[in-house]
């Protein structure tokens, strides 16, 4: 079906945070020049893609990026400055909350928490989030789940852009593949500005 929802999902561009090597979970850092080129080339990807609706996480970054997306797009472009799509945060597409980690470079996590950061990094099933005064993975992916439904319910069809984080996002990916939240790789999620696309059948989330 031609109407069917349509989700286009996308990790924000390069921040400087992303350069450093610094946990950013729900704090904040601007986008870099690079990133702001690389979410560019995405914006040329789906520059012809007519969106119905566009949400974003709570964070800056995710903001400035579908900005970009949207500034580049043919049909936002057509219309007038009353008709352009209005951009909803949703605190449920946050960021996983790295607790005492925010703003730590990951060397430094390893310096002040050597066991845990050791386990988040190498032994996910070993993690406890509460030992850094953080959300729990799985609590996070309920959220981002959560998150989606919400969307779900407010737009039945056509194509919706959201812009969200790299850990949700990997979380997400894992569990459409059936994969506990402890599967978790922090080195190896989505890039910056890129994306990918679902849509919801038979109560399940298919990659398009």
């Amino acid at each position: 079906m031609d109407n069917e929802l349509k989700l286009y999902i996308v990790r924000h561009g390069q921040t400087e945070w992303n350069v450093l090597e610094k946990f950013q979970g729900q704090l904040n850092s601007p986008l870099t020049l690079e990133g702001i080129e690389k979410v560019k080339k995405t914006a040329e990807k789906l520059k012809n893609i007519k969106f119905k609706a566009g949400y974003t996480s709570q964070m800056g970054r995710t903001f400035a990026t579908a900005k970009i997306i949207l500034q580049n797009n043919n049909y936002e472009q057509e219309k007038t400055s009353d008709q352009k799509l209005k951009l909803k945060k949703l605190p449920e597409l946050n960021e996983i909350h790295f607790g005492e980690w925010q703003g730590m470079t990951f060397k430094e996590t390893f310096l002040k928490f050597p066991k845990e950061a050791h386990n988040y990094f190498y032994d996910v099933k070993n993690y406890h989030a509460k030992n850094i005064k953080g959300e729990e993975l799985k609590d996070g992916l309920e959220r981002f789940l959560k998150g989606l439904k919400k969307i779900r319910e407010e737009q039945k069809s056509e194509n919706v852009l959201i812009v969200t984080h790299g850990t949700v996002l990997e979380l997400f990916f894992n569990y459409i593949q059936n994969k506990e939240a402890d599967d978790l790789d922090e080195r190896k999620l989505i890039g910056n500005g890129q994306y990918k696309i679902f849509t919801f059948k038979n109560g399940k989330y298919v990659t398009l």
